[in-house]
């Protein structure tokens, strides 16, 4: 049975903020509106500038318009993307007594010079690894829950019924990932330009965390430069959180660079497939690059099923939990071989519904076995498939956040709102809501009325 919100509007309303260019934002946003759900979206606008940055853009008075008619039990952000730097929506959320939802789809991470874009007392954040909680809650978050990614059935399932181009995909192995060679770049353009006061031994003590971070993934990344910092007698500080956060996700990236690369290499005998950006092609050769993919389209699924076997190899990230592909690729009647990681048998049973690999070596050994019985390779597809829509797309995580949120929804958090409302408002509120008295007209009031 599907749970339920009990609110006064019968089904839960959500107003949910995302980037219509986020694979995951979207699959999120499809799976709630076909879902057991009232949804009201706000895209967010997304541009690049000529240094590479990027720019978000939503117009707050509008999203401010709609929750005044559309009157949501909650507000969802994925990531906190949307979120202003004055805190002004946030706060208009703690005015109407409305929880803020941040669902990290990513690592969360936090950059001071960008401004508080959430209340802490009055937000609710969801992680997709359960290694992030005691980070959300050392940022003074009350409630703090694990929810992992999950598929969107009814996206990968229609793919299945869009004419089949198996001619075009008949790969042995194949492998469909980034290894944000750009992204790379570009982090790494930025840190020289704001760090210019940077050690010159720091490129040293930035590859040394490297190697020590793929040892073992679950240490602080920041502990790490400071050890190796110390052993390589370089003292230094970033000079704010914008370098700091670059530098983090710089040895994160370059990391998951390295690890994807080595476990490609070790494939090359079974003649592996791989597609990606055309940096592949550098790094792998032409005879194993087969070229991009739009993992937004009917070819993924062509890839999936007519491939005989499909790697996974997640980015270091991911500490205790799986990507979206895991879920995905079953969907597509494609059979998947995965990296190991410690709450994957809380989704699946290893050898019945999955099938992981703990090494390159225990990998080379089971793609082999695989190949050889693919009969094992097809019922352990099917009852993949079975475990993951029955429990593991984006409409069974929503009804999970819901029932989650409608239990903190009590007299606690409208303390907490209370409480908030007590102190000053963030600079310029008290305009921002003249302007939404005027744009709504008559219909504001009194939604927007300060009860506390």
């Amino acid at each position: 049975m599907r749970l339920s919100m009990i609110t006064r509007h019968g089904k839960p309303r959500i107003l949910l903020i995302y980037n219509p260019n986020g694979v995951i934002d979207r699959d999120i946003y499809l799976s709630a509106r076909s879902s057991s759900f009232q949804l009201e979206s706000c895209e967010i606008e997304t541009a690049k500038t000529s240094e590479g940055h990027t720019l978000e853009k939503l117009d707050l008075l509008e999203v401010a318009r709609k929750i005044n008619s559309f009157k949501p039990d909650f507000v969802l952000t994925i990531n906190g993307a949307g979120l202003d730097n004055d805190g002004l929506l946030s706060y208009l959320c703690a005015y109407m007594r409305l929880p803020m939802v941040l669902w990290y789809v990513d690592e969360p991470f936090i950059v001071p010079e960008w401004g508080q874009k959430f209340i802490p007392q009055t937000t609710v954040a969801f992680t997709f690894d359960r290694y992030y909680e005691s980070r959300l809650k050392e940022w003074g978050i009350n409630w703090v829950f694990t929810l992992p990614l999950g598929t969107n059935a009814e996206r990968m399932l229609g793919y299945g019924n869009v004419e089949k181009h198996e001619a075009d995909f008949s790969d042995t192995v194949s492998f469909v990932g980034t290894l944000d060679y750009e992204k790379i770049r570009y982090l790494l353009k930025n840190i020289s330009q704001l760090w210019t006061s940077m050690p010159s031994e720091m490129a040293d003590v930035l590859d040394a965390t490297i190697c020590q971070y793929r040892l073992n993934p679950k240490r602080n990344i920041e502990d790490i430069i400071k050890v190796c910092g110390h052993k390589n007698g370089v003292k230094f500080e970033f000079p704010d959180g914008i370098v700091k956060q670059m530098v983090l996700s710089f040895i994160d990236r370059e990391a998951s660079f390295r690890l994807r690369h080595e476990i490609v290499e070790t494939l090359k005998p079974f003649d592996i497939s791989v597609y990606g950006e055309n940096f592949w092609k550098r790094v792998v050769g032409d005879e194993f690059y087969k070229g991009r993919i739009n993992y937004y389209s009917p070819e993924i699924a062509n890839l999936y099923r007519s491939s005989k076997i499909n790697i996974n190899i997640s980015k270091y990230q991911l500490k205790t939990t799986v990507n979206q592909r895991v879920f995905d690729c079953p969907l597509c009647d494609g059979f998947l071989i995965t990296d190991y990681k410690d709450d994957i048998e809380e989704y699946f049973d290893i050898d019945e519904s999955i099938v992981v690999f703990h090494n390159p070596e225990d990998l080379k050994n089971k793609v082999a076995f695989y190949l050889d019985n693919e009969k094992m390779a097809r019922k352990v597809v099917e009852k993949g498939k079975e475990n993951i829509l029955s429990r593991h797309t984006y409409s069974h995580r929503l009804d999970e956040m819901a029932k989650t949120v409608s239990h903190v929804k009590g007299e606690v958090f409208q303390t907490a709102c209370n409480k908030i409302l007590q102190g000053p408002p963030p600079p310029g509120f008290e305009r921002f809501i003249e302007q939404l008295k005027e744009a709504c007209g008559s219909d504001a009031e009194p939604v927007f009325q300060n009860t506390g």
